[in-house]
């Protein structure tokens, strides 16, 4: 075992690196810009008895993708030029909620669809 012993000012500058680097905003969001926002337009219709198409119109611009809930549930996300996705493996004669939210080119997430 190897003993360390840490002198005062000498890690100042590491620790307060450290300390900048921990304090950034979750999920890898920035504070530039407005987030997307929400997109409308949102319509499921069933493709069969276990799935459902999903369907949205654009946010705006600088969106990089969008992502498709199944109630809390993230199930999927494609990329900004897709406004479908088949959402699979539902039950037969079950009610589903779904929600579609945009992640802009920062990383920000829009809110959620109506």
């Amino acid at each position: 075992m190897r003993r360390v012993t840490l002198r005062p000012g000498r890690w100042a500058p590491l620790c307060a690196a450290l300390l900048l680097a921990s304090c950034g905003t979750a999920g890898g969001e920035s504070d530039e810009g407005p987030a997307p926002g929400a997109p409308a337009g949102v319509t499921a219709d069933a493709g069969s008895a276990t799935s459902v198409h999903v369907m949205w119109n654009a946010a705006g611009s600088g969106v990089r993708a969008y992502e498709v809930y199944r109630g809390p549930t993230k199930v999927t996300e494609v990329p900004a030029g897709e406004h479908m996705v088949d959402v699979t493996r539902l039950k037969p004669s079950t009610m589903y909620a779904f929600t579609v939210r945009a992640r802009g080119a920062d990383g920000r997430l829009g809110p959620p669809s109506r």
